[in-house]
């Protein structure tokens, strides 16, 4: 076991005897402090053992043995030697304040003081080789809580590759010395040809994506750890591996996130001479990843050619794509060991989400030029990424703007970290200028948008169309599709699209026509200035709301002619141009309000501001067109009519500006048709015709149906027809069963008034008999048919009930029976017509 120095345990002995003589007593009686309490003096044992734990604070024993083929050294923080008396004592009151144990010693000791991790340090060193078992070399042993430092010596041949996996703890590679977590991996190799020499292969941190890290032949691996951490093992795995062929081989998982960046060895002091160094990244599925040179030195070159495989041009800024896994390989030459400059590289890998190509040709887009820009707020932040990148990535970077000129050609794609629907914003601009009449032969031409601006997936857009024209031309927009409705102050469109209209002179003033959605009542526009028309579109937009047709038509009076179709009972609202500043001097704008026949207009005027007038004067007229019309008129110093209500016809609004150097002309008014009232009397009352006339031929249709049912469900009845010979050859019918068992004698129906009762109702006979039982008629006999009998009377003269003829009409039938007939008992004969046998009717 070795020692510290003799010399200076002599020089503090004294001092150490002095200070540490009382603790020591202390604990020289705890021993008898515990006799005490078994005897119950419980309250001084209790302070005496409060007064050793204040007077023995920081004489805590602590016990340190190192394994076999460890070291273990715990020394004093370089530079606290004079601001601190803090030791190590042992039992025998030996103090040390650096003590190293070497394989498989112990040491028993206690610090002086009570922070010890303000001014030690402790140190583990283990030798590790080929036939070690590596497992067992990598646990850790109990250490007092001081800021710890683990090394592993890996000695073994140049031929033998060291392969630490770091595969449940990934690392980040950092350019400082220490981490901000206080956990810090440094891994150190050494050269073929110069063993004692070491070069850094890397400073490291927890939570990164390397995984794996190659050393060729002997590796020195670090492990620092602060003193309030708590650990128990180091995170890491160690394997020996065959010759790797390169210095040192780093292995990286890539993950979406911030950019990360590596080194090439011994930064920044230069990689080694005539040496190989590799990366191998693993790209995530649907990601690529984009490698940027940040910083590098090259140096003077005598043999082999300085190179970075696979890997972007070894300058600054240089960046190059990859979609897959991919390696890097960074070789030196046999530098000129004379030339100062070495060779240094330190890169950025940026992984991305897959992101679309995107081909901009405006070749085939007649005279449109495009601006893509990021917009500030994303690029507000300095750690916000460039949004709009261009091809090919190596020889191009990302940038937060982008401009193409008419014919300009470009492909590009979007930062993945940016979002396209908040992040950028395009604007594409087309001149159409028309210098001479012949060549102004437009007529009902559509606008359209550049296909290859549609495609992207960027909703705000601005589609900015300069129409330029002769003095002898006036510009007409049609919208007749869908219409425009204008915008009020603070009022928005819904559905994504907007269109602003303003127009120029050849001057350069500038006048704002307004604010227009789709879906209102304006059909067109009429201008004898330039235009410039933008439509300004945002999330939720559809093309096919788009509705724009160009036109050059004659020079017209006004300035400005606006088309209204209202429908009816929509009130459309409509501003003067240049609203808020207000029109400008000498500015003539008129609207053509149509209304639609049995209609009638009311023009409401919801608020207006008349400038004071130094020349000419404001004029506000309202002129029904048609044979017969209205006009009304009113000046600057007139009071506007809060409405006209009883406009019937089409009719003109024109607005005339004067010259004014004080307030401005503005005017806000509303148009509303409605049907007028004497259409929607003739409306009611045709209704109520209607309505009663439906009435009726329901109940004359009822009716016709019951009349129908009473004509066709009546019993039959059976009627004589003198007309028809309804002679038939007499048959005699029997009956199989007698009268008492059969239902021959029953009727489903019976008239009584056709029944003959008068016959049978004799004088002396007490009821009347069965009708179906015949009496032998005993009139006289002739070739006439009887007459019909008398009308039956409620009684005779005599007093007695009469009986009811059987009929009481021209049509009756009867039954005649063959003379001198026996009495049958139910059998009857019937005959039809005259024959031997027969009975006239």
């Amino acid at each position: 076991m070795r020692r510290g120095d003799p010399e200076q345990e002599a020089v503090d002995g004294e001092r150490r005897e002095d200070k540490y003589a009382q603790k020591f007593r202390v604990l020289f009686l705890l021993p008898f402090l515990c006799v005490c309490r078994a005897m119950g003096e419980g309250g001084v044992c209790l302070l005496l053992l409060l007064l050793g734990w204040v007077l023995g604070t920081g004489s805590e024993l602590i016990s340190v043995f190192a394994k076999k083929n460890m070291n273990i050294s715990i020394m004093q923080v370089p530079g606290s030697l004079e601001a601190s008396d803090c030791e190590m004592c042992t039992g025998e009151g030996d103090c040390f304040k650096n003590y190293t144990l070497q394989s498989e010693d112990a040491f028993d000791f206690t610090f002086t003081c009570d922070d010890p991790e303000h001014y030690f340090a402790v140190e583990v060193s283990k030798d590790v080789g080929e036939q070690t078992d590596l497992e067992d070399a990598l646990r850790l042993p109990m250490l007092p809580k001081l800021n710890r430092t683990y090394i592993w010596n890996i000695n073994v041949p140049y031929e033998v590759g060291v392969n630490m996996n770091f595969v449940d703890n990934h690392l980040e590679q950092i350019d400082s010395a220490t981490c901000p977590d206080s956990f810090t991996y440094t891994i150190i190799g050494h050269l073929r040809l110069e063993a004692t020499s070491a070069v850094l292969v890397g400073n490291f941190c927890k939570n990164g994506t390397i995984s794996n890290v190659k050393v060729q032949g002997r590796t020195r691996i670090e492990f620092k750890v602060a003193w309030e951490e708590t650990i128990e093992d180091p995170g890491l795995g160690l394997t020996f591996v065959p010759p790797i062929g390169n210095f040192s081989v780093v292995d990286v998982v890539l993950q979406p996130g911030p950019p990360l960046y590596f080194t090439a060895a011994n930064w920044p002091n230069g990689f080694p001479d005539d040496e190989l160094m590799s990366w191998h990244f693993s790209v995530p599925a649907s990601y690529h990843a984009n490698v940027t040179i940040e910083n590098n030195t090259r140096p003077k070159c005598v043999k082999r050619n300085l190179e970075l495989y696979n890997g972007p041009p070894l300058r600054e800024k240089m960046t190059k794509e990859y979609e897959a896994d991919f390696w890097l390989k960074l070789q030196n030459c046999e530098m000129d060991r004379a030339s100062p400059e070495g060779l240094t590289l330190r890169f950025k890998v940026e992984t991305f989400h897959y992101a679309e190509k995107f081909e901009i040709r405006l070749k085939e887009e007649d005279g449109v030029s495009v601006e893509i820009e990021q917009l500030q707020e994303a690029g507000g932040d300095s750690s916000f990424p460039s949004c709009i990148c261009t091809y090919p990535l190596w020889n191009s970077n990302c940038s937060s703007k982008l401009l193409l000129g008419p014919g300009g050609h470009q492909t590009i794609y979007f930062h993945s970290g940016c979002n396209t629907t908040r992040d950028i914003s395009i604007v594409a601009t087309k001149n159409t200028n028309c210098k001479d009449i012949e060549d102004c032969h437009v007529s009902n031409m559509v606008l359209t948008l550049p296909d290859v601006l549609l495609k992207l997936p960027v909703p705000q857009q601005t589609f900015r169309w300069t129409l330029e024209q002769p003095d002898d031309l006036t510009i007409e927009l049609a919208f007749e599709r869908l219409k425009l409705r204008q915008l009020l102050p603070d009022e928005t469109c819904k559905g994504g699209m907007m269109y602003n209209m303003s127009t120029f002179k050849p001057s350069g003033v500038r006048s704002n026509v307004g604010l227009f959605c789709p879906h209102g009542a304006m059909e067109k526009i009429q201008t004898a200035d330039h235009v410039i028309l933008e439509l300004q579109t945002s999330k939720g937009w559809n093309t096919s709301d788009l509705d724009i047709r160009l036109s050059f038509i004659p020079r017209l009076t006004d300035d400005y002619i606006m088309n209204i179709i209202p429908d009816a009972d929509s009130p459309v609202c409509l501003l003067t141009p240049n609203w808020g500043p207000g029109m400008l001097n000498d500015l003539v704008a008129s609207w053509n309000i149509s209304v639609p026949p049995d209609h009638v207009a009311e023009l409401t005027f919801m608020n207006h501001s008349l400038p004071d007038c130094a020349h000419r004067h404001v004029i506000i007229r309202v002129r029904e067109q048609w044979e017969d019309p209205k006009e009304w008129t009113f000046g600057e110093t007139a009071s506007l009519p809060e409405s006209l209500d009883s406009l019937t016809h089409t009719f003109w609004l024109n607005v005339t500006n004067c010259y004014t150097s004080s307030e401005q002309l503005n005017l806000l008014f509303q148009v509303r048709v409605s049907e007028s009232e004497d259409v929607t009397d003739t409306i009611v009352i045709a209704a109520a015709v209607a309505g009663v006339l439906i009435v009726l031929i329901i109940a004359v249709t009822v009716c016709c149906i019951k009349r129908w049912k009473r004509q066709h469900c009546q019993p039959g009845l059976a009627i004589y027809n003198p007309g028809v010979n309804s002679r038939m050859l007499a048959r005699r019918r029997k009956f199989a069963k007698g009268r008492q068992d059969n239902d021959s004698h029953i009727y489903a129906v019976i008239d009584e008034d056709r029944v003959y009762a008068e016959y049978f109702n004799k004088s002396g006979m007490l009821s009347i008999p069965e009708v179906d039982v015949y009496r032998s008629f005993d009139g006289p006999m002739g070739n006439e048919p009887p007459a019909l009998p008398p009308p039956r009377s409620a009684t005779s003269k005599d007093g007695s009930p009469r009986a009811d003829p059987m009929v009481v009409n021209d049509l009756y039938t009867f039954s005649i029976r063959k003379e001198n007939a026996e009495k049958s008992n139910g059998e009857m004969a019937t005959f039809l017509g005259n024959g031997d046998k027969s009975s006239s009717s």
